[in-house]
């Protein structure tokens, strides 16, 4: 009888240890899922702001080197533009710890970091404007309007170059 009651109690013990290791290994498994997505979701974020970017260092060369390219600023300007609307998105979670350069302050202040995304937009459509026009000299105003709304952004909410996770 003894005997049967050790069996029992090591089966009830080995079951109740596999439950636990079962239960630990898939909310680790979760874990690493949610980690697995969140680096997947700062990486997107990162290829589109990169996307504006090559566009902005684009236009740069464009007009730096005088290049003759008709509707090429404009286009680059037009589809920076359309980038504004995948920027709030890309942000929506927060995650401002890891292989990201966004501070803590864009959801911290929300609000603030949208009207930067709307100023952006608005600045990248009137260079698109400026650019599709008769007037040349209104591309340039129009460009340092763009930069502008890009430092109005970047200073708030990116880390400085210094604190970039790229340089650690």
């Amino acid at each position: 009888m003894t005997r049967l009651r050790s069996t029992s109690l090591r089966s009830v013990t080995l079951s109740a240890g596999m439950v636990l290791f079962v239960l630990g290994t898939s909310s680790t498994a979760a874990l690493a899922d949610d980690h697995e997505a969140d680096d997947a979701r700062i990486k997107y974020r990162q290829s589109v702001m990169s996307t504006i970017g090559s566009n902005m260092g684009a236009i740069g060369d464009i007009m730096k080197n005088r290049l003759a390219l008709p509707g090429a600023i404009a286009n680059h300007a037009g589809q920076m533009a359309d980038a504004a609307a995948l920027i709030a998105p890309a942000f929506k979670k927060d995650l401002s710890e890891g292989r990201t350069d966004a501070k803590a302050e864009i959801w911290q202040d929300w609000a603030k970091f949208e009207s930067a995304i709307a100023k952006y937009e608005e600045a990248a459509r009137g260079l698109a404007i400026a650019a599709s026009g008769a007037d040349p000299s209104a591309v340039g105003p129009a460009m340092r309007a763009l930069g502008k709304s890009c430092g109005g952004c970047h200073k708030p909410f990116r880390k400085a170059k210094e604190d970039s996770f790229k340089k650690k």
